[in-house]
């Protein structure tokens, strides 16, 4: 009986370490949510390239759009949720591959993933990049506390609902140029080590800025802020830029700290 205790109190002890190391294929992740299934993860790491724009729905988009270029769009249906998780591979919800099959590049196809439901990455690691150029998030958006290695990538993004990206670190380049915040988004305690891009970027409600830290650029040049955007204790280590920048209609830059 003794040892029947002594098995069962060590296979409990080793239970969370092991639910810490768990390791998932974003095939699995993709499966789900082509099955419409609720995506939800919790300290896991995940492997391999995490491809929204291959989901099963994809279709073409529309033309008015993308004007003569070649563009394809999906939708993820299905709530996310990550908490604690390291995604290994690239995110994609954006992705441009030319007429010679690379990325990135020249004239070719263009893919975009967009978001229906809810979506939650909260204290997550994205260890490579993580695109979500021309993404449409319908619902609310959760970044809170996570991490990315590489450029987080939300030019052109609609954020519809309440965003946040509090406490979140951007160790490469932050991209939020012409993206549009249709609610209050956060951006408290974050921190940018290198280029921090929010030219022409549209905010419809307040921008929390609160404790904010600008390692190096921070370009804000004919972004327009609503009355109760915020910059108290933000500090700017590097040079900033809020030419033609507003605040309620009226010229705006903040101190720098």
């Amino acid at each position: 009986m003794k040892n029947v205790l002594t098995t069962l109190l060590f296979v409990i002890a080793i239970l969370p370490a092991t639910w810490a190391q768990r390791t998932v294929n974003a095939s699995e992740i993709i499966a789900k949510i082509n099955r419409k299934e609720v995506v939800s993860y919790e300290n896991a790491t995940i492997t391999g390239e995490l491809d929204l724009t291959e989901l099963a729905n994809k279709k073409r988009a529309n033309e008015s759009i993308w004007g003569d270029n070649d563009a394809y769009e999906t939708t993820v249906e299905t709530p996310l949720t990550f908490r604690n998780c390291t995604f290994k591979g690239n995110f994609l919800a954006y992705k441009h591959i030319d007429k010679e099959g690379r990325r990135w590049s020249g004239n070719g196809v263009t893919y975009t993933a967009h978001f229906m439901e809810a979506v939650t990455f909260e204290n997550c690691t994205f260890e490579k990049g993580s695109e979500f150029k021309y993404s449409d998030f319908k619902q609310r958006a959760l970044f809170t506390g996570s991490s990315f290695r590489e450029e987080a990538n939300f030019k052109y993004a609609k954020f519809r609902a309440a965003a946040d990206f509090s406490d979140v670190r951007f160790s490469a380049l932050g991209n939020f140029k012409y993206t549009g915040f249709r609610e209050e988004i956060g951006f408290s305690k974050a921190r940018f080590s290198q280029y921090a891009d929010f030219k022409y970027t549209k905010f419809d409600e307040g921008a929390n800025f609160n404790s904010t830290r600008f390692d190096s650029m921070a370009d804000f040049k004919y972004t327009h802020l609503p009355r109760n955007s915020s910059f108290d204790n933000t500090v700017f280590d590097g040079p900033a830029d809020f030419k033609y920048a507003t605040l309620d209609g009226r010229k705006f830059s903040p101190s720098h700290r």
